[in-house]
């Protein structure tokens, strides 16, 4: 059946917090019958793979209560109300990469799960980086580090990075680069 068939009834708001809203979706399926689908209201979320030269990039590593364990992952975050992804993606590299993007090449979006989230995921490559540190937020506590971006494709790949942003901006990255030389 085309998806043409399927008619949105209503959104009712359930509960905020903060950036998320928990929703309930209604809609009426191609068979005529109404269905409640749960939404998770996100929002744009951007991510930056930052070059400080063509060979190495900046990595995150930060705490992380769902997994109760630390991750790694790129400079990223959520867009702030009326932020553009492209605004978003500098003041999220200035907040947790300690840097400003001279240049910022969009790499690609997705939507990390469009089955239960709103989230859309805007993916950049930050170059010609110039340090322009802004304050972090208050729950953040993380250490930055410079690795080679071969060794962070490879973290990618093996699982060291799992944070879908992340993992998916490295691997497009390594693709665009064909897996080794420059963006």
């Amino acid at each position: 059946m085309s998806r043409g068939s399927w008619t949105f009834v209503r959104s009712t708001p359930i509960h905020s917090r903060g950036k998320l809203t928990l929703r309930e979706d209604v809609w009426r399926l191609p068979t005529g019958r109404e269905e409640t689908y749960p939404v998770l209201a996100v929002g744009v979320t951007v991510g930056v793979v930052p070059f400080v030269d063509p060979e190495h990039i900046v990595l995150v590593r930060q705490f992380r209560h769902l997994t109760r364990d630390d991750s790694w992952e790129l400079p990223g975050g959520g867009a702030l109300a009326g932020e553009s992804p492209e605004e978003a993606a500098q003041r999220e590299l200035r907040e947790e990469g300690g840097y400003r993007a001279g240049r910022l090449t969009f790499l690609c979006r997705f939507f990390p799960s469009s089955a239960y989230l709103d989230e859309i995921a805007y993916c950049y490559i930050g170059e010609r980086l110039v340090a322009d540190a802004l304050p972090s937020d208050d729950d953040e506590f993380f250490e930055r580090r410079v690795v080679p971006f071969e060794e962070a494709l490879a973290m990618a790949l093996d699982d060291r990075v799992t944070e879908s942003v992340s993992k998916m901006a490295i691997l497009a990255a390594g693709l665009k680069r064909g897996g080794k030389g420059r963006a």
